[in-house]
């Protein structure tokens, strides 16, 4: 993701801000600015190895749709999240980019795990990750916070049986 994506997800968010609101803090007063400002500190987290953010480009329109990222989380891990634009939801975009993204995070990454966690009433979040191979593991230990407030998030890995190693 870059900043040539600013404008497009900054659409996005605001298109989708009913459906992002409950999960989602920066959902709260989404503006240019805010967005720009991200893609600029994703490409930064991208040059240290930390953070990995694709923009889901829809192929016709080159429109900006939402993010499928991962956050590092030590050497062997990363936890992976995503979002669409709700007029895009359920036409198995999420899980697409999602899938590549596993791929890419074994492949390219090297890492052995993933975890995500989805709001316990975010059903089609969950579906997502159900339909990737993850394992649900129960219950979050800690309430995440979303632009309404915290709230009930349930967890999820992904362990990859045979993993390339990282040059």
């Amino acid at each position: 993701m870059s900043t040539s994506h600013a404008d497009g997800l900054h659409a996005a968010v605001v298109a989708s801000r009913p459906e992002l609101l409950p999960w989602m803090p920066w959902a709260r007063e989404p503006s240019p600015e805010s967005s720009l400002a991200m893609t600029r500190r994703d490409e930064q987290a991208w040059r240290s190895d930390r953070v990995f953010h694709f923009a889901v480009i829809e192929r016709e329109s080159g429109d900006a749709l939402g993010v499928a990222g991962l956050n590092r989380q030590g050497a062997d891990g990363a936890e992976l999240h995503y979002w669409i634009r709700t007029d895009h939801a359920g036409r198995g975009l999420t899980t697409e980019a999602c899938r590549a993204l596993i791929d890419w995070a074994r492949d390219e990454l090297g890492v052995s795990y993933l975890t995500l966690w989805a709001g316990r009433e975010n059903h089609a979040s969950r579906r997502v990750a159900q339909k990737v191979g993850f394992t649900h593991l129960g219950p979050l230990s800690w309430r995440p916070e979303g632009g309404l407030g915290d709230f009930d998030a349930e967890s999820y890995e992904l362990r990859f049986t045979s993993v390339p190693r990282r040059p």
